[in-house]
Parts: structure tokens; C-alpha cells; sequence
């Protein structure tokens, strides 16, 4: 069995990966929006950042959540968390069906993409924030 410190330095090593990865998936947000910005998409640009800031505030709430709790002595995931992420994934990934469907209904007449990365760059910011409102959702509610 592995002793308390051992746990507790594997978990504060996840919390850190969390960070990690959340500032690259938002440094690539904001290039997004700064590289669509100088090719004249004004609209995309706004999306792009939108998110990136999205994406920003989320992972601060959640590293100073988890640093809040590593440092009280509660783990990152305990049973109520595990399940309200797996909620929120699975009601994000019925709903995000048909998201894409939209998408790819809308993309002829109404939406007018540049090129298929746009449109995919679209529906996984839609993704993002689709699994937001539905976490935000299910943490409020009693499970």
C-alpha cells in the first residue's frame, strides 16, 4: 500500500499536469485567434478568444480548487467528482451529436466556413463549452 506523502505527491503531480496542458490548450487558443485575426476573420478571432478565456477561467477554478483540497488532505477525485465528470461527459457527448449535425447542416447555406479545420475548430469549442455548462450543471445539483 502506498503511504500518505507517496499519494499525495502523485495527486499534487496531476494537479500540475492539469496546468500544464490547460495553459498549452489555451496558448494554442489564443494563437488561433491571433493567427484568424491577421487573415481578416474578425468572427473567429472573437470565437477563438472567447474560448481560450473560457478555458482560462475554468482551469483556475480548478487548480485553486485542487490546490485548496491537496492542502486540507482531500484527494482530487472522489466518488461525487468522478461522477459528476462522467455525467457531464456523457450528456456533452449526446448533445454534441447534434451539434455536429447542425454544423453540418448549416455549414451549405447559412454557415459559412472557410475550410473543414473551421468547422471542426468551431465544434470543439462548442464541446468545450458544452462540457462547462453541463459540469457547472451537475457540480450545483445534488447527484
Amino acid at each position: 500500500m502506498k503511504s500518505k506523502n507517496t499519494i499525495k505527491r502523485i495527486e499534487k503531480g496531476r494537479l500540475v499536469g492539469i496546468l500544464v496542458v490547460s495553459i498549452l490548450v489555451i496558448a494554442t487558443g489564443i494563437l488561433y485567434s491571433v493567427t484568424t485575426f491577421m487573415k481578416g476573420d474578425n468572427i473567429g478571432a472573437i470565437l477563438g478568444a472567447i474560448i481560450a478565456i473560457s478555458i482560462l477561467a475554468f482551469a483556475l477554478f480548478a487548480f485553486r480548487r485542487g490546490n485548496r483540497d491537496l492542502r486540507e488532505g482531500y484527494p482530487l477525485h472522489d466518488e461525487r467528482s468522478k461522477r459528476v465528470m462522467e455525467k457531464a461527459g456523457y450528456k456533452t457527448f449526446l448533445v454534441t451529436l447534434y451539434l455536429l449535425l447542425a454544423i453540418g447542416f448549416l455549414s451549405e447555406d447559412i454557415i459559412k466556413f472557410r475550410d473543414v479545420s473551421q468547422a471542426t475548430s468551431v465544434a470543439v469549442g462548442g464541446m468545450a463549452l458544452l462540457f462547462l455548462i453541463f459540469w457547472i450543471y451537475f457540480n450545483k445539483k445534488e447527484i
